[in-house]
């Protein structure tokens, strides 16, 4: 199977991208086609205040959201789920959330990750538990994966198989596609953060993107860290080499930040830092989304992200307030709190502070700071 991945794969490719690119050429007949600019779409809505799930919502969930004004979803598109076995694509479990979040007028914002055993193998990684954090490695990985990311746009993007298959649900097609998760982390791009290798990924990914739906919005993957951090490669610094690496600066949109701080000003000092990474390169129009942020509520007592319910409520009520005040200025997209609802800790979870990060309980109680997000949604 391995010899064979690559032809098979570029063939694939080539066929599906252009029958999809003919499919939105007619479907897009008519419509307006004004130019954009790196960072300004023809289709900018206002500023977005989202959530993310840390597990699949449910239809209770979803009125939730919608009752107090939240209106977009960050969703985990996994490449792992989606196609397990060469060749075999499933959407089914993603029909379902794509299906159930337009039902309630929620947004979908799709970040694409993750690598299958099978992929993974053929780049010679040695990997039986997680593979999925293993980015892809080789000409013919990175195509697999571009193809992965061509198939969601034809899934859920304008003129996309699912909503034609469903036309009884309201129409929301998916323009904006963000490209892995916190690259710059060895957490999420084993075995160690590269930016030579994501942004050929990046390339890769956002020319197939773009054939299917030429005005989508590419968005980086977001990144977290201090300038002088020890943990990643820092933010500002990752972007610097990005914008350095060839193609960089084209294959993308939007820059999106996990600006991770023990309190707001450190925030906002992570998202100056990006900026100012951003002007030096030239494109200090660029769009920018904050793609994660949080406190948690409970967990470790001397972790830095640990606050208690009140402590929770009101670091979000002071950073969403700030990132709205600064919107305009620093070009915000939109900022999606971390996480939607608390969820049992296990021995093998992702974080220790994670299960505790929720703006409602387990059995879903909302907490203080979800009272402040609501306050601050309905009148954002």
């Amino acid at each position: 199977m391995a010899r064979q991945l690559a032809p098979v794969r570029d063939q694939r490719m080539r066929r599906s991208l252009a029958a999809a690119a003919l499919a939105f050429a007619v479907f897009a007949l008519g419509a307006s086609q004004g130019a954009t600019s790196h960072g300004a779409r023809a289709d900018d809505e206002s500023f977005i205040l989202g959530v993310i799930p840390q597990q699949d919502p449910l239809g209770a969930d979803f009125r939730a959201m919608v009752n107090g004004g939240v209106r977009s979803l960050r969703l985990a598109v996994f490449w792992p789920r989606v196609e397990p076995e060469f060749g075999a694509m499933d959407w089914s479990s993603y029909d379902t959330l794509v299906g159930r979040a337009a039902r309630h007028g929620v947004t979908v914002f799709p970040y694409l990750y993750g690598t299958p055993s099978w992929a993974a193998h053929y780049d010679g990684i040695d990997c039986s538990n997680d593979c999925s954090i293993y980015a892809p490695q080789t000409s013919a990985t990175r195509g697999g994966f571009a193809f992965f990311a061509s198939e969601a746009v034809r899934q859920y993007g304008p003129g996309g198989q699912y909503w034609a298959a469903h036309p009884d649900l309201p129409y929301r097609p998916i323009r904006t596609w963000q490209v892995w998760n916190e690259q710059n982390s060895s957490k999420y791009f084993a075995p160690e953060p590269d930016v030579g290798s994501y942004a050929a990924l990046l390339g890769r990914t956002a020319e197939a993107i773009r054939s299917v739906d030429p005005r989508a919005e590419i968005v980086l993957g977001g990144m977290w860290g201090p300038d002088g951090s020890s943990e990643v490669i820092p933010t500002s610094t990752y972007l610097s080499r990005l914008y350095r690496q060839p193609g960089g600066r084209e294959s993308f949109d939007s820059i999106a930040l996990h600006p991770y701080s023990s309190n707001p000003p450190g925030m906002l000092e992570q998202i100056r830092s990006a900026r100012r990474a951003a002007r030096r390169a030239g494109d200090g129009k660029a769009a920018l989304w904050i793609t994660e942020l949080g406190w948690a509520s409970k967990g470790p007592s001397d972790h830095y992200l640990v606050k208690g319910r009140r402590g929770q409520a009101d670091r979000l009520d002071e950073a969403f307030s700030a990132l709205l005040q600064r919107r305009e200025r620093w070009r915000l997209r939109g900022a999606y709190w971390y996480a939607w609802r608390d969820t049992e800790p296990t021995a093998d979870y992702i974080c220790a502070w994670c299960p505790g990060a929720g703006l409602r309980t387990v059995s879903g109680d909302a907490k203080p700071a979800w009272r402040k997000l609501k306050r601050l949604a309905r009148g954002s």
